[in-house]
């Protein structure tokens, strides 16, 4: 079932941004960790929480023909025009900010107890290990987290471009 445009859109600006990084920001490669929580997937849980980690480089990259994924890697031999020079891919919501993003990181949990004590707990443990750099994200549909990472990298970026 594809998830339309108005979806999305509900799924973008439901997304609460509980927690952002809070050391200075650099023009420049950005590392993200985030927690991000919303209702369970699975029955007989209250919370689902994704924790990952996000490379993110806004600035203008060009990638050499030796490093992977290529054009083609991606959109198949038929589809590549020998005249192409070039192109960028970014996440949808960044039309005016090129960047580049990857995840190295992930870790999906089903967790019992409801997103209230979820969000708790992550704070405390957060607050615990002096973290700083880490964001929490609370997601209106666990199963289109993305959606919701999007909006935590685009409030991240706003910061740093209105610098």
């Amino acid at each position: 079932m594809a998830l339309h445009s108005e979806d999305m859109r509900e799924i973008y600006q439901g997304t609460v941004i509980v927690r952002k990084p809070t050391y200075g920001i650099v023009k420049g490669y950005h590392e993200l960790p985030y927690i991000c929580l919303g209702a369970a997937l699975e029955s007989g849980f209250g919370t689902t929480r994704v924790k990952g980690k996000i490379q993110v480089s806004p600035q203008f990259v060009i990638r050499p023909k030796n490093y992977w994924p290529s054009y083609e890697d991606i959109f198949g031999e038929d589809n590549v025009d020998a005249a192409l020079t070039g192109r960028i891919f970014g996440f949808m919501g960044f039309s005016q900010k090129p960047i580049e993003c990857k995840s190295e990181y992930l870790e999906v949990a089903h967790l019992h107890e409801n997103i209230d004590q979820a969000l708790s707990d992550s704070m405390d443990d957060l607050e615990r290990r002096e973290d700083i750099t880490t964001g929490i994200i609370i997601t209106p549909n666990s199963r289109y987290y993305p959606i919701s990472i999007e909006r935590f990298i685009a409030t991240v970026l706003d910061d740093e471009f209105s610098l």
